[in-house]
């Protein structure tokens, strides 16, 4: 019996499994890079694609699977858009065949990680709260929300428990500074080593950032609860990309060289969660302060990335 993370040797899901391993919960990483970034006892590293049927089947028929954590994603919001016909092939029909899986093999729940930043669109009201409409508009986000509602159609068919976890911004450790998604790392890595920092518009976009071994923390809190359904995650508080950079500079003690280029379409204005659900339903709400949040992560950099 184990809990299969499929994406587990990437950022959020690293966390999780470590997560779930310190808890003694069996552990089997599906991931096209299955490395052991976590190598505690009890989790089991396989190597896969998400669209190899063949390969899942051989998973499912060698190993009892009793939950499943989706982390997996094909597209950035931004690449989305330039080939929506590959967001959906890759995202949202692939995960429908896994869902056949799943019913095939009597899965008991199945943990979805969303996008609390994407699906809502442009909020009509801040903060967000699950009941707001959701008018995303990139591909990433309507794909996002098309395996919500899978989720729930198939819960309705078949029995399926699910939980989708709308997440925020979700920093920390092992958030790769040199990638196009991840403002924290980013901005840290830049800032260190005296890099600049480009910005889409004014730096008055605003985003919510919580730390990523808090959503880890409501993950195991879903999984093992009996509770199903959508849920918002983030800190529930709203930090503009200029005021983010005063932290950053503040907490790393170095000043940063800022560029402004011009604004995309594709970046919601502001973002903020409310996380009120997961609190009522889990006990669940982001602890880590970003001061506390931001020194880890620029620690992690220093030894990883700049040592």
């Amino acid at each position: 019996m184990a809990t299969l993370v499929l994406g587990g040797s990437g950022f959020i899901g690293s966390h999780i499994v470590a997560r779930l391993a310190k808890n003694r919960i069996p552990v089997t990483v599906f991931d096209r890079n299955a490395e052991a970034s976590h190598s505690g006892a009890g989790v089991t590293w396989i190597k896969g694609e998400f669209g190899n049927k063949g390969e899942l089947q051989n998973l499912f028929s060698t190993t009892e699977i009793t939950d499943v954590v989706h982390l997996i994603s094909s597209t950035l919001p931004e690449r989305s858009v330039l080939d929506p016909q590959f967001d959906i092939h890759t995202n949202l029909e692939r995960t429908v065949a896994f869902l056949d899986l799943c019913v095939q093999h009597k899965v008991r729940k199945i943990l979805f990680m969303s996008s609390g930043g994407t699906v809502y669109g442009i909020p009509k009201y801040l903060p967000v709260d699950e009941k707001h409409p959701t008018d995303p508009i990139t591909s990433y986000g309507i794909t996002k929300l098309a395996v919500e509602k899978y989720l729930q159609l198939y819960r309705h068919l078949h029995g399926l428990a699910y939980v989708s976890i709308r997440a925020a911004n979700p920093y920390g450790p092992g958030q790769n500074p040199l990638g196009s998604q991840g403002a924290v790392p980013v901005f840290c890595y830049r800032i260190l080593k005296g890099e600049t920092i480009d910005v889409w518009g004014d730096g008055t976009v605003v985003r919510d950032y919580f730390d990523v071994r808090d959503l880890a923390d409501l993950a195991e809190r879903a999984l093992r609860s009996s509770e199903i359904g959508v849920f918002n995650a983030g800190s529930g508080k709203g930090v503009s990309i200029e005021t983010l950079i005063g932290v950053l500079e503040k907490t790393l003690g170095r000043k940063a060289k800022v560029r402004n280029l011009r604004g995309r379409s594709i970046d919601v204005p502001k973002i903020v969660l409310d996380c009120g659900l997961a609190l009522k339903t889990f006990g669940w709400k982001a602890e880590v302060p970003l001061e506390d949040g931001v020194r880890d992560i620029g620690d992690w950099i220093r030894s990883r990335w700049l040592g």
